[in-house]
């Protein structure tokens, strides 16, 4: 491949990220050192206060957007309202001829109970709750927008971040919002974190969250034991059969991952709950699966003399490798070979905000952020030389995409 030098004014751009690894992990450790698990609403405020004196720097507009409250079934299949922190949404420029939506998370899936809350160095490895997924991104992003906005390419392109608290659990608060936002954009960057060889995501699943509650009759176990409708019984056929639907060769996979009631050996239990989750390749297939969940259900119901009732939906749906998709990515790997960074992507089962902003016909590309390992893990890290790294490798995808677009917008 043909390799192009930079020129004055990109050396320029990239040389103010030269130096910047200190204060982008100060910054990093900071929003890592408060929890702000998707639950913990005063967490969650708290990080967003640190990113609004961060963002506001270099954005002309804020807003804070209301977000429609989160039905949740708790374990005794009771439907409770949460009521998530807003979604920030910052602006700046949005009549110049690029516009993008740069989307991120502030919330990680760590709860405020968790004994993993706080950041530490190890070798290259900033371990820590969010370190890659995603508080490290959104520093990269920010330090990528803030070298931009001092350099001559200001005025070409306008940005809008929407930083949501609800991604880890699926995005089902922030999902219309994204979607209306990325009617107005050209191009989306999403700063989830890259594998640690810089590998990023390519074609991802759709996933969907869902919770059957079961309702029987609870009887003396001894005394009137068939007369009783059991409703762990219930749910355990139900979860067989469900897990049954999983399809290797049409990489189908449905997960179930908790299950939660009975109680007393000597009492039949008349609640309990399953989540689960369902991730799809295609479109269609969250139809198909939708029927043989709501047919397995209602067999079980039959059977048992149970009532079981389905909640969720499927919020992502597949983000597909598009000729577009594809051309994006050539081009981020163009960029990544001038720098002397190689930039590949495969195929993942995970799903993220790219889904959503795939789902509305926009372009992205969703793994930005640093390089690290162990999401969702208490062995999470990022990777300390990917952060410096990462940011150059957007503030010069950004200039080619501003480039590319005035080509062929």
């Amino acid at each position: 491949m043909e390799q192009h030098k930079l020129s004055t004014k990109e050396h320029s751009l990239l040389r103010q990220l030269q130096g910047r690894q200190h204060a982008m992990l100060d910054r990093t450790a900071a929003l890592c050192n408060i929890n702000s698990g998707s639950y913990n609403r005063a967490g969650l405020e708290a990080v967003q206060h640190q990113l609004k004196s961060l963002f506001d720097t270099i954005s002309e507009t804020y807003e804070e957007r209301q977000l429609k409250s989160i039905k949740k079934i708790d374990n005794s299949g009771r439907v409770e309202l949460y009521q998530p922190a807003s979604m920030q949404i910052f602006c700046a420029r949005p009549m110049a001829p690029l516009q993008l939506l740069c989307t991120g998370h502030c919330d990680t899936v760590f709860p405020a109970t968790t004994d993993f809350d706080h950041c530490w160095s190890d070798g290259n490895h900033l371990r820590g709750p969010g370190t890659a997924d995603m508080k490290g991104g959104l520093v990269t992003l920010f330090e990528t927008l803030q070298a931009l906005e001092r350099s001559p390419y200001k005025g070409e392109f306008g940005f809008t971040l929407a930083v949501s608290p609800d991604e880890e659990i699926g995005s089902p608060s922030s999902a219309p919002v994204l979607m209306e936002l990325a009617q107005q954009a050209d191009y989306g960057l999403t700063y989830e974190p890259a594998l640690v060889d810089g590998t990023l995501a390519g074609a991802r699943k759709g996933s969907g969250n869902f919770t059957i509650s079961s309702k029987g009759f609870s009887t003396h176990a001894g005394r009137d034991y068939f007369t009783g409708r059991n409703a762990v019984v219930a749910i355990a056929r139900a979860a067989v059969c469900l897990s049954e639907l999983t399809d290797q060769a049409l990489d189908i996979t449905v997960n179930i991952g908790e299950v939660v009631g009975g109680g007393a050996v000597n009492i039949v239990p008349d609640s309990c709950v399953c989540r689960f989750n369902v991730r799809v390749t295609q479109i269609a297939q969250q139809e198909t699966i939708l029927n043989a969940i709501n047919r397995i259900l209602n067999e079980v119901s039959v059977d048992s003399g149970c009532e079981l009732e389905l909640h969720g939906h499927f919020n992502r749906p597949p983000k597909p490798m598009t000729a577009a998709q594809q051309t994006m990515f050539e081009l981020l790997q163009r960029c990544g070979g001038r720098l002397g960074t190689d930039v590949q992507w495969r195929a993942t089962g995970g799903c993220c905000e790219g889904n959503n902003l795939a789902a509305a016909g926009l372009l992205n590309i969703d793994t930005l952020g640093v390089r690290g390992a162990h999401i969702h893990s208490h062995e999470e890290y990022a990777c300390i030389d990917s952060f410096v790294e990462r940011a150059k490798l957007s503030a010069l995808f950004i200039t080619q995409l501003i480039d590319f677009h005035h080509h062929n917008g």
